[in-house]
């Protein structure tokens, strides 16, 4: 094996990089002190050689994830337990009221509903309503989620994720309201349900989102 002792190799010009074109082999220390593009298949950078500053990550810097950026996630729970028979449709009592951060934006709905459905004969089956208020007027019905439940009369203890996507129209000032109802797919067998039974808590997150 030939051994050369040099301390600078250079290009042709004085000025360009090596080439290197069957490849090299690289025992010992070496270095590294620029490079071009993305840089996307660098690894094992050490963190005290990596300089600058990376900016903070917030809401207003989250974008392109849905309908733009992140302004605010709003969120309530409830540990109120509410029972609804048949035939009444009625409140589970999961709800959150806000101010929007903005005009104009989008709103993401995520509400996890907890309960227990009970029946006397035929099978349990319950539905839940996405519901919608503007500065305390009346409710919109925004989603219907039907035949929730169980076919052989037992009583179960289930959490049950609901979603939606709302553009609502209001004005400066104005607040919105969500909540959920539950109702019964028909008014015999004595249907019910107990939301947050034994005061399990309810959640429901609105993530607003601007342009």
């Amino acid at each position: 094996m030939s051994e050369i002792r040099v301390e600078n190799i250079v290009g042709e010009t004085g000025t360009d990089a090596v080439k290197f074109t069957k490849g090299i082999n690289v025992t010992g220390v070496t270095t590294a002190t620029s490079f071009s593009g993305s840089g996307a298949n660098l690894t094992s950078l050490p963190a005290g050689n990596l300089t600058g500053a990376l900016p903070a990550i917030s809401g207003a810097n989250l974008t392109g994830v849905g309908a733009g950026k992140l302004l605010k996630i709003h969120d309530a729970v409830t540990t109120t337990s509410t029972l609804v028979t048949t035939p009444s449709r009625g409140d589970t009592t999961l709800a959150i009221t806000f101010t929007p951060e903005a005009l104009g934006s989008t709103f993401y709905i995520t509400a996890f509903q907890f309960g227990r459905n009970g029946v006397s004969g035929d099978s349990s089956f319950h539905r839940f309503f996405l519901m919608r208020e503007i500065a305390g007027g009346t409710a919109s019905e925004l989603q219907s989620y039907i035949y929730l439940g169980s076919t052989d009369h037992s009583a179960d203890y289930d959490i049950y994720p609901l979603t939606y996507k709302d553009s609502p129209t209001y004005t400066a000032g104005q607040t919105i309201n969500y909540h959920i109802e539950v109702g019964f797919y028909t008014g015999n067998y004595s249907l019910n349900f107990r939301a947050q039974t034994s005061n399990h808590p309810s959640r429901i997150f609105v993530y607003e989102m601007g342009a």
